[in-house]
C-alpha cells in the first residue's frame, strides 16, 4: 500500500491572491475559489489586486498533497477590515507597486 504524502496548509490570509496561489503551487496544494464549476481564480481576480480574507482549512491543517485549499477574497481597496494587518516585512503592496512589478517582467 502506497502511502500518501501529507502536508502543512500555509497561513494565506492577509496575502494578495497571486502570491498565495504561487504559495500554495509551491508546497503541493491547489487553490480554489468560489462555485467550482464557474471561471477559474486567475480569471476572477485578474487584473488587479485582491487580498485573501479567509481560508478552509485553516492554516496549520495537514492535507494530503495535491488537495485544494478554498480561499474567499476582496479586491484592493475595498473593506479590509477583516484582513488581518501583516506586521514587519515593509509596507504592503499596493495595486500600483503590482502593476509596475509586472511591467517590468
Amino acid at each position: 500500500m502506497v502511502e500518501r504524502q501529507t502536508l502543512t496548509v500555509p497561513d494565506l490570509v492577509g496575502q494578495p491572491v497571486h502570491i498565495a496561489q504561487e504559495m500554495a503551487a509551491n508546497i503541493g496544494f491547489g487553490l480554489a475559489a468560489g462555485d467550482p464549476d464557474g471561471p477559474g481564480l486567475r480569471s476572477r481576480t485578474w487584473p488587479g489586486l485582491f487580498w485573501v480574507t479567509s481560508q478552509d482549512p485553516s492554516a496549520g491543517s495537514v492535507l494530503e498533497w495535491g488537495s485544494q485549499i478554498w480561499i474567499t477574497f476582496v479586491q484592493d481597496g475595498q473593506a479590509r477590515s477583516d484582513v488581518p494587518e501583516k506586521t514587519g516585512g515593509g509596507p504592503a503592496p499596493s495595486l500600483k507597486s503590482h502593476a509596475e512589478a509586472e511591467k517590468d517582467e
